[in-house]
């Protein structure tokens, strides 16, 4: 799983941004993404998010969990964790 925060200062260009983690991700906060990617995908979000920043006013950041990361993190309050839709438990 990679978290994706972000602050943007434009309006437009936060749109923007959040609308293009919307297409690789989860929306968890504000400005927050929880997207369950592949490297090849990882990439390409992030040259889609380069087109999109003002890299001298505006960040990304990406913070990667491995399984046992994922497994420790709880969410207090009406949230919950996401999921990687490709693998699915029966």
């Amino acid at each position: 799983m990679v978290v994706v925060c972000f602050d943007v200062r434009n309006p437009r260009r936060l749109y923007r941004v959040a609308r293009e983690l919307g297409n690789f991700g989860v929306r968890v906060q504000k400005s927050i993404f929880e997207c369950h990617l592949t490297p090849e995908q990882l990439e390409e979000l992030q040259r889609r998010l380069a087109k999109w920043i003002d890299a001298d006013r505006d960040q990304v950041r990406y913070y990667f969990l491995c399984g046992k990361d994922v497994d420790m993190v709880s969410v207090d309050g009406n949230g919950r964790l996401t999921f990687d839709a490709t693998f699915t438990m029966v």
